[in-house]
């Protein structure tokens, strides 16, 4: 994990809060970074290979988006993930996602759809949140042709596309409710969610400067998104109704100001009566998952990940899990505050 984040530094990472938005996504991410070790090296850059690997338009709120597909040769009938891209509000991109996607592709042998909405400040709250739903439901109509079950259906994200799964779930329920016919996943998988607006809490002051990540940029992309818009429940999900929400995995990094805010909504969804498993891995810092074919850690966030979906659909129902976060084995923990 450090290497990758020295690496980092060594292209002149900025923190994006200063600089123009063009700048700001032009800003190299871990992702970059990790590939930019084995060319040092005279390495081929490390990626995980799947068979058949494709980009489409998706239907957003307001026009198409751009989506990738992952899935192996063997893809029939299986279960799907939906995948919404991390980041920033203002900086998400797909190829930036792609190695998450490509991970959790190879250890489920399912079909994944990495998704991205659009940005801020071209198009600020509620268009990401809009774009989510359209695009889940999108994607599920889609699901049989693309090899996947549709009735078996897994929604994720990282970071802000964390917030994206669970705002569109807790949407899918509201207008299920109502009578509508679109499903609720079956699963949530939420790593390094953004599931909060405040910028106190521990982690956020513990981690304010830690790379890739600082407090100073969530306050920023949160600016460029929703500047009036904070305290909306789509976006602060402290303020959700958890109720009848899936079976929900969330994976937690050490060394990331979200980590609180993780922490907090996993007590909320189990208050909920929702079966939740919450997992922190050791010396880990935002953005680490996807890492795995250079990081132990993330290898093994990206095994667990993989396990608790296989598990999540092998079995009927879930145990609600209650008591304090998880702390995965790591050896030789390096910190960055």
């Amino acid at each position: 994990m450090l290497q990758v984040l020295e690496e980092r530094a060594a292209m002149r990472a900025q923190e994006p809060s200063g600089l123009s938005i063009e700048k700001a996504r032009e800003v190299p991410d871990l992702a970059q970074a990790a590939r930019a070790i084995s060319n040092v090296k005279g390495l081929p850059a490390p990626t995980t290979e799947i068979a058949r690997a494709e980009q489409v338009f998706g239907t957003g709120a307001e026009g198409p988006l751009s989506v990738k597909l992952f899935r192996t040769p063997l893809a029939r009938d299986t279960p799907a993930i939906l995948y919404f891209a991390g980041g920033t509000w203002p900086t998400t991109m797909l190829d930036s996602y792609e190695e998450s996607a490509r991970q959790l592709a190879q250890r489920t042998g399912w079909v994944v759809v990495l998704m991205a909405t659009r940005r801020p400040p071209e198009a600020r709250f509620p268009a990401a949140h809009e774009d989510a739903l359209s695009l889940y439901q999108w994607a599920r109509a889609h699901l049989r042709e693309w090899g996947a079950d549709p009735t078996r259906v897994a929604l994720a994200g990282e970071g802000p596309g964390a917030n994206l799964a669970l705002s569109t779930a807790i949407a899918a329920r509201d207008r299920a409710r109502a009578g509508s016919t679109i499903a609720v996943p079956d699963h949530l998988l939420l790593i390094t969610p953004l599931a909060g607006t405040d910028l106190s809490g521990a982690s956020m002051s513990e981690n304010r400067r830690a790379q890739p990540l600082t407090r100073a940029t969530v306050d920023w992309a949160q600016d460029l998104y929703a500047p009036d818009d904070l305290a909306k429940p789509r976006l602060d999900l402290r303020r959700a109704d958890m109720a009848g929400m899936p079976p929900t995995t969330i994976i937690l990094a050490e060394i990331d100001p979200l980590r609180s805010q993780g922490e907090a909504l996993a007590s909320q969804l189990a208050a909920a009566g929702v079966p939740t498993e919450a997992r922190l891995f050791p010396g880990t810092t935002y953005d680490f998952f996807g890492l795995g074919t250079v990081v132990p850690e993330a290898a093994a966030a990206e095994d667990y990940a993989a396990a608790r979906l296989r598990t999540a659909f092998a079995r009927s129902e879930l145990p609600v899990l209650q008591g304090p976060v998880r702390r995965a084995r790591s050896a030789g923990q390096r910190s960055n505050r």
